[in-house]
């Protein structure tokens, strides 16, 4: 392992020094190689803990359940809470020593750029989940977080302890150089990216075979078959599972787009099949719109060349392709599939998907017969200036299409439309009455009446991490409404992570968590050309904030943010130092 401390200083410049510092013969020289060793094999354990946890949580929590469905969630919370504990937190304490040793010999000076603007909003983040579990009414509640995914302050603790741990201390092979994927020769980076797609990519594909009502594991045995729609894979709750797939697909998915060996283009390309194939089957429509802002997010990236638009092309097509797959076995297995949502099924089996096929397939073969034309030297020189231009167009059309959608919405539910032009839309997403989303219309106007009823210290620094639940209805207005309308359920959160942190955690919080994936997305922007690892930190914050705008933070989806966020970071500092 190379010999580099938590700062990013070289562990070793306590035994490059010797001949200053023992010079005068006194052993001082001695004393000090031989406390440089300890601290060097200290960090070398906290990096040996470090990769076993992202082995444990990459490769096994995904697959891992207990009593098939039931308590799922409390499984894997458990499961999380018992390595982390036995694993993380000892990989942090060893961690903070070679911190404060590293610190003690420069004299507590902070070496310049050390910390970098995702490093910031990650410790802002965390402050403010600190302060707001501090001012919080339901100290227990705050601290362990609701039951079933446990999103208290312990569990954010953990999260950004990881995301530190994991930038600093990924056992990249020894003196390796390049880009990315070529410093995973190291055994321990091998064994971890291996965790990740057979984890993972096993998870997809009893994703896809429970929509036939295959189950090679029994999941769904003794549960009643009005069940099957609402749970799948080892995840569980298909909106569980959504956000999952969403989140860790875009390191699979940035591998294939920008890998020049054709053995790892291959095997990414069939973990891409799988990813593609189970987000058209998991019947959550949040994904969808995940999976825009990813595409949105690679395609930006790709206008920098004309090579990388032809991989963005060849992505589209096998992600049509897939869909129109699933759509076929659905087809030829009709007594077998599930009868999937509204867009679910206009995606698999219908005109959509066959179109965005005919015309990526078309794009691409124009681009190929443009560079066989021009040469690919010239097309370089126009493409710097078309490139650029095609990508704000694209994302000028992209912002312009949310914000008409918003208005459609907003004119339609409140009967505008039908006094101006005397029409009235009734399709379930252009009319947001509460049963909209799922009844995130009703759930939505609750959470902003509750929030604009906090006083002013609640509204800044939030009801506690995760709290929600506890404090609606602890409030006999709020707690009677949600009664009459969930009974015989309980909501425990406003199901839009968005608005459920500025809720629980407060402005200030929900400032802190922009501005970290802000902070994110723009650093691996703007180094994604360096690695794929990079890119696939910029897309996985995009996928997860379009998937979680809809759905809440859960102990099956945020702790793979701060792993894959770590991760390119831990490749960044690499090529920065």
């Amino acid at each position: 392992m190379d010999q580099k401390q938590l700062t990013g200083q070289n562990i070793s410049d306590g035994a490059e020094s010797k001949d200053h510092i023992g010079a005068g013969g006194d052993g001082s020289g001695r004393e000090s190689r031989d406390t440089g060793w300890v601290i060097a094999n200290i960090r070398d354990f906290a990096q040996f803990l470090t990769g076993c946890w992202m082995f444990l949580m990459l490769a096994v929590f995904p697959l891992y359940f207990g009593d098939k469905y039931h308590e799922i969630g409390a499984y894997k919370y458990s499961f999380f809470s018992g390595v982390s504990t036995m694993i993380l937190v000892p990989a942090a304490v060893l961690a903070t020593l070679v911190l404060l040793w590293n610190l003690g010999k420069s004299r507590l000076r902070v070496v310049k750029g050390e910390i970098s603007a995702l490093d910031a909003g990650v410790l802002l983040y965390m402050a403010a989940s600190a302060v707001s579990y501090l001012l919080s009414d339901f100290p227990s509640e705050a601290w362990e977080g609701v039951g079933g995914w446990n999103m208290g302050l312990r569990t954010q603790l953990l999260m950004g302890t990881s995301y530190f741990l994991i930038s600093r201390l990924f056992p990249w092979k020894k003196g390796a150089q390049g880009p990315g994927l070529s410093w995973t020769t190291g055994i321990g980076g091998k064994l971890i990216f291996c965790g990740f797609f057979l984890g993972s990519g096993i998870t997809f594909l009893l994703g896809i075979l429970h929509r036939f009502l295959i189950d090679p594991l029994g999941m769904y045995k003794g549960i009643d078959s009005s069940y099957h729609i609402w749970f799948l894979s080892t995840i569980g709750q298909a909106t569980w599972y959504s956000s999952y797939v969403c989140t860790v697909f875009a390191v699979g998915l940035c591998i294939f787009f920008a890998a020049e060996s054709r053995k790892i283009r291959v095997i990414s390309g069939i973990y891409c099949v799988l990813g593609f194939m189970t987000l058209v089957t998991q019947n959550s429509d949040s994904a969808f719109s995940s999976m825009f802002l990813l595409f949105l997010g690679l395609f930006a990236v790709a206008c920098g060349s004309s090579h990388k638009m032809e991989r963005f092309l060849e992505v589209i097509i096998l992600g049509a392709a897939s869909f129109k797959a699933i759509g076929l076995l659905q087809w030829g297995f009709a007594d077998k599939a599930l009868e999937l949502g509204t867009l679910s099924m206009s995606l698999s089996q219908g005109w959509i998907s066959w179109l965005v096929l005919l015309v990526a397939a078309a794009c691409y073969i124009a681009l190929l017969q443009l560079e066989e034309k021009r040469g690919e030297a010239r097309l370089k020189e126009s493409w710097k200036k078309w490139g650029s231009r095609l990508r704000l167009v694209c994302i000028f059309m992209a912002a312009a299409g949310i914000v008409l959608a918003i208005i459609l919405i907003y004119f339609n539910t409140n009967g505008f439309l039908q006094e101006w032009f005397g029409i009235t839309l009734n399709n379930q997403y252009l009319l947001f009455d509460n049963k909209w989303g799922s009844d995130r219309g009703f759930i939505w106007k609750t959470a902003a009446g509750l929030f604009a009823a906090l006083p002013f210290g609640k509204k800044l620094f939030g009801v506690g991490p995760d709290c929600f639940m506890p404090y609606s209805y602890s409030i006999p207005e709020y707690a009677e409404k949600l009664y009459q309308y969930w009974k015989p359920n309980i909501l425990t959160n406003a199901h839009n992570e968005f608005l459920n942190l500025l809720i629980c955690i407060g402005i200030a919080g929900l400032l802190a968590f922009i501005a970290m994936l802000c902070m994110g997305v723009a650093r691996f922007y703007r180094a994604s050309r360096k690695s794929p690892l990079i890119l696939a930190g910029m897309l996985c914050i995009l996928a997860y904030a379009g998937s979680n705008f809809f759905c809440y933070q859960q102990v099956c989806c945020t702790p793979f943010l701060f792993i894959i966020m770590g991760l390119a970071e831990s490749v960044l500092r690499r090529l920065e130092k």
